[in-house]
């Protein structure tokens, strides 16, 4: 993009001036900025890259203390974190956020589900329809004709209907770009969870009223519930009173920027992150507007070494990055 708008001015003679704008600097951004800008000037926060002073952040090791239990760790953690009343849980794949979600709810622990398509997608392609209806060209004609959509549908999580008004590809990229698991790749089993709950297949709800079922005081909307059996000892009103007294999302790095989190007090690392920037973003959900928060951080074997790193930069005082 930055090559196109310089051409552009070059061929047009006209001066530029660029911007660069962003809550974290990776050093791979920061050295293509500076070799293609050498002459740009930095202004930066004492702040950027460091957890915020009224932070918390606790780091258990799920392979020495729950034998790579993950959901048993987790389950601890959302028992001993009874007085918080916003928490978010973030998973590195949309397989693992829905799994969380359903284990969640057959071990008595209602929660909210923010991973996969949106629900509220207006246009919807036609060509697939269309063209099995015959191999010539008059039905896709007939359709243009009508005024429908036959365009091919492209895997855009994100369109202009959505809630994320202004940043839709933004968060398209987001989307695209965070999530780290796709129909080629195998997901990571997890220790102590159904096979059927791995493989379920991801539910698509609209995403304004999974925001809204967080943010409210009521309980959270049958219909956002996963279709799977509470244990049989909690009946559907003690769920509601649950969902209404504690609010739980569940999500993947697509909660991770850009939302309104101020009344968020924990932060639950069920995967833990691959890069230290995604820590920082992931953490960033508390501890807002001066406000106190914590992060609680499932460690296994794989994560040891940038976990000890992020430990270190915290005891530090130091950058983490």
């Amino acid at each position: 993009v930055l090559d196109m708008v310089r051409t552009s001015n070059r061929t047009q003679m006209r001066d530029e001036q660029a911007v660069f704008v962003s809550a974290t600097l990776p050093k791979l951004i920061r050295e293509r900025i500076i070799r293609r800008f050498p002459d740009v000037v930095h202004v930066t926060t004492p702040s950027l890259h460091r957890a915020p002073q009224r932070l918390t952040q606790t780091f258990i090791d799920v392979s020495k203390d729950y034998q790579g239990h993950r959901l048993n760790a987790l389950s601890f953690v959302l028992r001993t974190a009874a007085t918080d009343k916003h928490l978010i849980i973030f998973c590195n794949s949309k397989a693992h956020a829905n799994l969380v979600y359903r284990q969640l709810y057959k071990r008595g622990i209602p929660s909210l589900l923010l991973a996969g398509p949106n629900a509220e997608r207006k246009t919807r392609s036609k060509r697939a329809d269309v063209q099995t209806k015959t191999a010539d060209t008059e039905p896709v004609e007939a359709a243009i004709a009508e005024g429908e959509d036959v365009s091919p549908e492209v895997d855009d999580l994100w369109e202009k209907e959505t809630w994320f008004a202004g940043q839709e590809d933004v968060y398209a990229a987001i989307d695209n770009a965070a999530e780290v698991d796709s129909p080629k790749e195998a997901v990571e089993p997890v220790s102590g969870a159904d096979v059927g709950d791995l493989e379920a297949q991801l539910p698509a709800f609209n995403r304004a009223e999974v925001l809204q079922a967080f943010m409210s005081a009521d309980p959270i909307p049958a219909h956002l519930l996963p279709p799977v059996a509470a244990p049989a000892e909690v009946s559907d009103v003690d769920m509601g009173a649950l969902s209404a007294r504690r609010k739980i999302l569940v999500c993947t790095d697509l909660g991770s920027r850009g939302l309104d989190t101020t009344c968020v007090t924990h932060v639950v690392l069920f995967d833990f992150p691959t890069t230290a920037i995604d820590y920082l973003h992931r953490a960033g959900r508390t501890a807002r507007a001066g406000g106190r928060g914590k992060v609680t951080a499932l460690v296994g074997k794989k994560d040891r070494r940038l976990a000890e790193q992020i430990r270190l930069a915290i005891r530090q005082g130091g950058t983490i990055h």
